[in-house]
């Protein structure tokens, strides 16, 4: 049996990172530059550059974003648009914008790498968890390339190595950028409050530092236009319920059974279900969602001594709050399925069964998206239930991942060595 150790404590191993993120790098050019390119469909079907392309052509030409015109992203993802370049070239924009995913990608690879070495500083493992991770980027295919996801998922990855660092202070500072890019990495803020909890003044120090990030990119389009900035939160509150949606799974499966009339609308950049309940399931969706975080944020409370004391334990809190974040939405797009790609990597080295069922969401959701996606909006039988496979899948996942919370011992043992030099263990409480 392994011993928990305290990994803040631990010496990094540089030489040993230096190896293991060289293999990061290497794989990683090797998913982007032999698999991605030899998909069965083409790398930028179904993209949402062009989006980024026409608010960035419009920011070089003066307008203002908020102000000018309406966009659904909150402040940090412009900057994400506006360095590309190109905006006038909708072909040399792509490339770059591609080329910009692929830098996002490394340093989230690099930073898992760092992880990887500091949970397991001493054998293989942490060369298996990069393996893993160029995997699950393989798995999730050249959509990827296409949205501004993968920051998100560097943000989390950023998060899990400072947590294991017990940079408590600095890892609430980034979930503030997190917040400032995509809005949902908010939900992990508790957990990072909860490794300092018995101590307000860290609480409040920490929770400075996410307002701080999290507000001031804000700032200055709710000077310019307050009504603009409300527009992020409102869009994303008012969208109906998308027809990849968990939460839509038992109106696919009617349709394709041919039980319930089902249609499909188009609105807020996605298509969403049109049927009698899709309006009572969209509403559901917020109760639902809070209920998931509130549950899983139940079980880490009470094994927080555990998760606190021993921190190989972090991954798996991370993956189960972000899947809990998802699996009620009443929009699953498929990219949203890159947050998830740190944790997993991480998880998936110990845990078989968790990291086969992320691994399996991640090929379903490329398998339908993009190359089925329109027989999806057809509402053909046979993609429809693969959708609906994928979302009980997905369902899967999440109860495993609760049930590896709920088998957390309730304290963990951590190994003193006394001034004797004998190894001897306590139990760590708060």
């Amino acid at each position: 049996m392994e011993l928990p150790l305290d990994l803040a404590e631990e010496r990094f191993d540089w030489r040993r990172f230096a190896a293991v993120a060289a293999l990061a790098v290497a794989l990683q050019a090797l998913v982007f530059g032999l698999v991605f390119t030899h998909l069965w469909y083409h790398v930028h079907d179904v993209t949402d550059i062009a989006i980024y392309h026409e608010y960035a052509s419009w920011m070089a030409d003066g307008a203002q974003p908020y102000r000018d015109f309406a966009i659904e992203y909150p402040p940090l993802a412009v900057p994400l648009m506006r360095a590309v370049g190109h905006t006038y070239d909708i072909t040399a924009y792509t490339r770059w914008f591609s080329f910009e995913m692929f830098l996002f990608t490394l340093a989230t690879a690099m930073v898992v790498a760092a992880a990887a070495v500091r949970l397991w500083p001493r054998d293989r493992r942490a060369y298996f968890a990069v393996a893993l991770f160029a995997a699950a980027v393989a798995a999730t295919g050249a959509i990827i390339e296409n949205r501004y996801d993968v920051a998100v998922a560097l943000v989390v990855a950023a998060v899990i190595g400072l947590l294991l660092t017990r940079q408590i202070t600095l890892a609430a500072f980034v979930l503030g950028i997190g917040f400032a890019l995509k809005l949902t990495p908010v939900a992990l803020l508790p957990l990072v409050l909860l490794f300092v909890f018995h101590r307000p003044r860290r609480v409040v120090l920490a929770t400075l530092a996410f307002a701080f990030s999290a507000v001031l990119p804000f700032v200055p389009y709710l000077l310019m236009s307050p009504a603009g900035v409300e527009h992020v939160f409102l869009y994303h509150l008012d969208r109906p319920l998308q027809i990849e949606s968990v939460l839509g799974t038992p109106l696919l499966v009617g349709k394709a059974l041919g039980l319930i009339p089902v249609a499909v609308g188009y609105g807020y950049g996605s298509h969403y279900i049109e049927a009698g309940s899709a309006h009572l399931l969209a509403a559901l969706s917020g109760p639902l969602t809070v209920l998931a975080v509130a549950v899983t944020y139940a079980l880490i409370w009470r094994r927080r001594e555990t998760i606190v004391g021993d921190l190989r334990h972090v991954p798996l809190v991370v993956f189960a709050l972000t899947v809990a974040i998802m699996v009620f939405g009443k929009v699953f797009s498929p990219q949203y399925v890159i947050w998830l790609l740190p944790a997993l990597a991480l998880v998936a080295v110990k845990d078989r069964l968790l990291g086969a069922l992320g691994f399996a969401v991640l090929l379903l959701t490329q398998v339908e998206f993009p190359s089925l996606y329109g027989r999806l909006v057809g509402l053909k039988p046979g993609v429809l239930m693969l959708v609906s496979v994928r979302n009980a899948v997905f369902v899967a996942t999440f109860a495993v991942a609760l049930w590896r919370l709920a088998s957390l011992p309730p304290t963990a043992a951590i190994p003193e060595l006394p001034a004797n030099g004998s190894l001897r263990t306590r139990a760590n409480r708060l």
